[in-house]
């Protein structure tokens, strides 16, 4: 039986069911439930530790600076990015209505703003948005892990690796700096979470901010390889994950986010002599400073 065989059988044994269960409200919520995530595109959760650079990538992702990256209060909530043909945010507060917030950008990045709602006041934020990049997946940013909040932590286990129903996400992209026991230990957690018994692996980890491997030489990227394949090979990881791919968020938003006048500066960059360039580029301080004289 192929895939789309097993998704109309699972689709049709939904329909008996709710036939069956016509009259409890409750069952009929169940049911409805496991309907939408059947006929979801994949839902894609961005996770890891705190600073790690989790909405950087997802910026790369979509191509738009969409998702938050400062430390405001909309970072510390669960947020969701589907697809539509019309932007829109809705704020999900905890027991109360559905909000709809307005779409405001500041240097071309989406602006999220709770107002006076604080994170612990949010149960979900819903961000849907034209990027073709969402038209495939739905993709979830979540708070840092093994934040000096343990609320904060909190909210992205208790989605992540629930102990008494199945996660929200059907795969992982784990961000981690370092290999720790926390980081196993959480994807042994949603492992054990996400598909119960049958031991798949579905977490893809990514060794975070690549270009400051190795303090930010200019061989840093070629460093972050080996670590990443050092990491790759390790016994317990590699039963928790489908491999290890160094990332430099940064640079990748930046490609994917690209103006035509960023273009230019870089191409004028590129054709100073080598000398001239490399002394430009040993520290942002001297890349800004004044020409003398």
């Amino acid at each position: 039986m192929s895939g789309d065989d097993e998704l109309s059988s699972a689709i049709e044994l939904i329909g008996v069911a709710r036939q069956a269960y016509a009259g409890d409200k409750t069952a009929l919520g169940v049911l409805e439930a496991l309907e939408q995530r059947l006929t979801d595109p994949l839902r894609l959760a961005i996770a890891g530790i705190v600073k790690a650079g989790k909405s950087t990538l997802l910026n790369g992702i979509l191509g738009e600076q969409i998702a938050p990256t400062d430390a405001g209060e909309c970072t510390k909530v669960v947020t969701w990015y589907r697809y539509s043909q019309t932007p829109s945010i809705t704020v999900h507060p905890s027991g109360r209505p559905a909000q709809r917030l307005p779409i405001r950008r500041t240097k071309g990045a989406l602006v999220i703003d709770l107002g006076e709602m604080s994170a612990d006041d949010v149960e979900r934020i819903d961000v849907w948005w034209p990027a073709p990049a969402l038209k495939s997946l739905i993709l979830i940013d979540t708070p840092g892990i093994a934040s000096i909040s343990q609320d904060i932590s909190a909210r992205s286990l208790s989605f992540l690796t629930p102990e008494d129903a199945p996660s929200e996400a059907d795969a992982i992209v784990y961000l981690l700096r370092h290999l720790h026991p926390s980081d196993l230990g959480f994807l042994a957690a949603f492992r054990d979470t996400a598909v119960g018994a049958s031991q798949s692996v579905n977490a893809v980890a990514v060794l975070s901010r690549a270009d400051e491997i190795g303090s930010g030489r200019i061989d840093s990227l070629l460093s972050a390889s080996k670590v990443a394949l050092r990491y790759e090979r390790d016994g317990e990881l590699a039963s928790l994950a489908l491999g290890v791919i160094p990332v430099a968020g940064l640079l990748a938003e930046g490609a994917r986010t690209l103006r035509e006048t960023e273009f230019n500066a870089l191409r004028e960059l590129a054709n100073l002599d080598r000398q001239t360039r490399e002394r430009l580029l040993v520290s942002a301080d001297r890349f800004v400073r004044p020409v003398e004289g």
